[in-house]
């Protein structure tokens, strides 16, 4: 037994010696006339019990190094990127909120959390981990932190774009195949979903079966009371938090047959230690609070339940018995913020084409015809490959231009455009401007504000 063990039995001993006498440590010898223990004393010696037991835990597991962003997209700044935690309070919120909720885990530990972090580009990003004494983070295990088996902590400015979303509108996210470290998945793997294929020798390790979790959370706004899901047959139903809506569900990940994913043409131009897998990932669906019906697409969540004054609705995948209505963008209400846009933006796009390894680099400079503040607005490139067999029948590809813009200033950004062997002709491309639902979604409904073409020679 470890010192530390010895000594925490050694203390409860003694708090029993204190409370009950050195008899209560003792086998007894003989039969002796019950003894009546003060209700004041069991009390103390059931507290003393519990912060023993939870300073063993903290103790037992551990804390190590932090965890620190692994892609450039989490290292963003104050203009750039989903932006960074804003200093104190913003329109009467903190910058960085741990939501009360904790969900066990499937297999016991430590259990899982939630917090929600506000930006400084207008972005509402959500973070969920594993709790220990009030703060959020990652276990060394499943190939994270070389599997030292202590408790990371999450920073709030170690954000995933992934789970960033505007303000205005509800966002659901969902994950297959997480592992119960609980760091959500990127680009670089700790270890492979069971039956990946290893592309090379020095990939991952697959995770152990046991060890992979099915996540559901999100964010629906105000309106919100519950979610439903369905989990070993039964139908559960987890209440939202706070004003944000926020909920989280953890359970076992069913058994799942992942594939390689496809890229057509240059599959065999793409490094395969870049080549990701189908699990697992990170999916989402978002829109604007108030606009109905809800789409999940969530493999965990069934049915959600909103309320609007008096009336409770439902909306989702199916509808759950009691005659609740369906939940319609008539009965909601919901102020609809969209940010204003001018028509008739224009600038002149000048390009110079660069070879690159598997392509061509495009780069690309224009003057910005409207300002760029937060990341509800974006300059984005779009580009369509030739129509011809040799380049996969055409595609459109394309990047949104992830920074505070000024009106008037020059902006430069790099296009990359793979060729496939045989693949020649001429490419077209626009450069766009108009709302951005998402973080690193890119422009919708937004105007050309210019256009380019490029030979593939």
């Amino acid at each position: 037994m470890s010192d530390f063990h010895s000594d925490y039995k050694q203390q409860l001993l003694s708090a029993a010696d204190a409370l009950f006498g050195p008899q209560a440590t003792r086998p007894a010898r003989r039969l002796r006339r019950t003894r009546r223990v003060p209700l004041l004393a069991v009390i103390a010696f059931a507290a003393l019990l519990l912060a023993a037991a939870a300073f063993a835990a903290t103790r037992i597991i551990g804390v190590g190094s932090p965890v620190t962003a692994t892609r450039p997209q989490e290292r963003p700044s104050v203009s750039t990127g989903v932006g960074i935690p804003v200093p104190g309070l913003r329109n009467g919120h903190v910058s960085a909120q741990l939501l009360a909720i904790s969900v066990a885990d499937p297999a016991g530990g430590l259990p899982w959390g939630m917090r929600v972090v506000r930006t400084t580009r207008g972005l509402v990003c959500v973070q969920v981990g594993r709790l220990l004494n009030g703060r959020l983070g990652v276990l060394g295990q499943d190939g994270e932190f070389h599997n030292d088996g202590l408790f990371h902590e999450l920073p709030a400015g170690v954000l995933d774009p992934d789970t960033c979303s505007q303000p205005a509108d509800f966002a659901l996210y969902s994950s297959e195949g997480l592992p119960a470290a609980g760091a959500l998945p990127g680009r670089v793997r700790a270890c492979l979903y069971p039956g990946a294929a290893q592309v090379k020798s020095s990939d991952p390790r697959h995770c152990p079966p046991g060890d992979e979790r099915r996540i559901a959370f999100g964010v629906l706004g105000p309106h919100a009371l519950s979610v439903s899901y369905v989990q070993q047959g039964a139908v559960h139903r987890a209440p939202t938090t706070g004003a944000l809506g926020a909920y989280l569900v953890v359970s076992r990940q069913p058994s799942l047959h992942p594939q390689p994913l496809d890229y057509g043409p240059l599959q065999g131009h793409v490094s395969p230690s870049k080549l990701l897998y189908r699990f697992p990932t990170l999916s989402s669906s978002s829109s604007r609070l108030g606009r109905f019906p809800i789409e999940t697409e969530s493999s965990v969540i069934s049915t959600l339940l909103f309320r609007f004054g008096r009336l409770t609705c439902q909306t989702g995948a199916e509808r759950e018995a009691g005659g609740l209505p369906a939940c319609t963008t008539a009965i909601a209400h919901t102020p609809e913020f969209r940010p204003l846009i001018a028509p008739g933006l224009h600038s002149r796009i000048d390009i110079k084409g660069r070879k690159a390894p598997g392509g061509y680099d495009l780069d690309l400079t224009f003057i910005a015809p409207a300002t760029v503040h937060d990341a509800s607005t974006a300059y984005g490139v779009q580009v369509t490959i030739p129509s011809d067999p040799a380049c996969g029948h055409g595609g459109i590809g394309g990047q949104s231009i992830e920074r505070d813009v000024a009106r008037g200033q020059i902006v430069h950004v790099t296009q990359f455009v793979g060729q496939a062997p045989g693949c020649h002709g001429v490419l077209h491309g626009r450069v766009l401007f108009g709302r951005q639902p998402d973080a690193f979604a890119g422009p919708v409904d937004g105007q050309t504000i210019g256009r380019f073409s490029f030979e593939l020679p």
